[in-house]
């Protein structure tokens, strides 16, 4: 991870943003491949693309088993189901069964490809898949070359947003190892009712600026900002990933442990506990659960902000209702940092081929990814989960939802990983939530923090 993966591309995004659904208690994916389960009814603006009935000399001809990491009841499994089903009438020579297996999906593939098991695509965050199924993954290059009726003639390659198509190259060493879909982000979700009834009308693109932004929300009676234990790594995280770089925070959660002796990084973690004392948190901060936290700020409107994914307005639709209005802005910048505001943490899920497909089942699974990512189905699955399309077409808009960060990737020319370096050590990020919550909740001064994370690595 000390490599800091440069993604030098233009990075046009005319449309839309992840999570959502167009149903009920939206289902989604967590970003982290956390699935929320909810009913997730369509609404009947999203109505599923007309099925074209297939040629009887259908040319694509293979059996396919498909792996998802999401659930059969959320808005995203529903979608897949639903996609395939259509190719599956429009092509009837194929045949698609998909398994659904959650979040399981991180410990049950790898033993189930081991064994042999009969396994022809599948799909996760796309971290996950070029770490956990590196051996199992096909070479998809002549495909992304290929056009298909849903790249309105261009291959797909050129189809799909450049920041994309370059991270799906870097992951995989140099080759196209998955196709691209549901694009997130790590970014400061508000209540723009809030900020307004404040009298807030710009967007802080400093530290200071969002400190002077928290004393005139707590000046007003709201509480700046809210977390749970599942996501309250991300604020300070992002503040270290600005200030420290790449490589630097990488060494705060991959190294010896030296690295917390920074005196920068005492200053860092002094400026949370500065806030903390003046209740820029909010008050159950120690003993708020997922989704509780996310569950006030749309029910309650008296806590103004939240870090998180581009999943969070999707997570929380049905309780925010339809009238509340997001807010969103990137993570600031903080002073003396060594980042100036060219990085973001995105990542995107992907699909894989099995590298022990056969290539008349190859040929099916990349003619399926394509039907459901691009095209009528991947604007279904945008509308019907309020996601980020992956394609460059600018007629393709952001959900209403999530369109006050249509310009995220905005002058983006560096990634950081998609949930930030502090999450690339699975041991170590309990250690650093578990500060975070006392630090937040003024129960740990900063000293105290630097000390209880230099100790896990002793």
């Amino acid at each position: 991870m000390k490599k800091v993966v440069k993604l030098f591309s233009a990075v046009a995004l005319s449309m839309c943003c992840l999570c959502a659904c167009g149903g009920n208690s939206a289902t989604t994916n967590g970003g982290d491949g956390s699935v929320k389960s909810g009913s997730g009814n369509e609404s009947s603006e999203n109505a599923t693309p007309e099925v074209k009935q297939a040629d009887a000399d259908g040319k694509l001809n293979a059996d396919i088993v498909y792996w998802s990491s999401y659930t059969e009841s959320s808005n995203y499994g529903q979608s897949i189901k639903a996609a395939a089903d259509a190719f599956m009438k429009e092509n009837p020579g194929v045949k698609i069964s998909i398994s659904f297996q959650g979040t399981d999906i991180s410990s049950t593939l790898t033993p189930a490809l081991q064994a042999g098991n009969n396994i022809t695509m599948f799909e996760a965050n796309s971290d996950n898949v070029v770490r956990l199924w590196k051996d199992y993954l096909m070479d998809l290059g002549e495909f992304y070359e290929k056009t298909y009726p849903q790249t309105g003639g261009k291959p797909y390659a050129d189809s799909i947003l450049p920041a994309y198509k370059n991270l799906a190259k870097t992951q995989g060493d140099g080759k196209y190892v998955y196709f691209p879909y549901t694009p997130q982000f790590l970014n400061v979700w508000y209540n723009k009712d809030i900020f307004e009834e404040c009298g807030i009308t710009e967007k802080p693109k400093t530290w200071d600026e969002m400190m002077e932004v928290c004393a005139t929300l707590k000046k007003n009676g709201y509480t700046p900002f809210t977390s749970d234990q599942n996501h309250i790594d991300y604020n300070l995280s992002l503040y270290l990933e600005r200030l420290l770089g790449a490589e630097g925070t990488n060494e705060l959660a991959n190294g010896d442990g030296s690295a917390w002796d920074n005196p920068e990084v005492l200053k860092a973690v002094k400026k949370f506990e500065d806030a903390a004392s003046k209740g820029y948190w909010a008050e159950n901060i120690m003993t708020v659960v997922t989704p509780e936290a996310q569950q006030e700020m749309v029910l309650d409107k008296k806590i103004a902000m939240y870090v998180c994914g581009s999943w969070m307005p999707n997570n929380v639709r049905e309780s925010a209702g339809d009238d509340f209005r997001w807010g969103s802005f990137t993570y600031p910048l903080v002073e003396n940092g060594a980042d100036d505001g060219s990085s973001l943490c995105y990542g995107c899920y992907g699909i894989a081929i099995n590298k022990n497909a056969t290539p008349e089942e190859a040929e099916a699974c990349a003619a399926f990814a394509t039907y459901l990512t691009l095209g009528e189905w991947g604007d279904y699955m945008v509308k019907n989960c309020n996601a980020i399309p992956i394609t460059n077409d600018p007629n393709v808009k952001w959900p209403e939802m999530i369109a006050d960060a249509e310009h995220i990737y905005d002058g983006i020319t560096n990634r950081w990983p998609a949930h930030g370096h502090m999450r690339t050590n699975g041991d170590f990020l309990p250690v650093f939530q578990s500060a975070c919550t006392k630090l937040y909740g003024g129960k740990m001064t900063a000293e105290e923090f630097v000390a209880e994370c230099k100790a896990y690595f002793k």
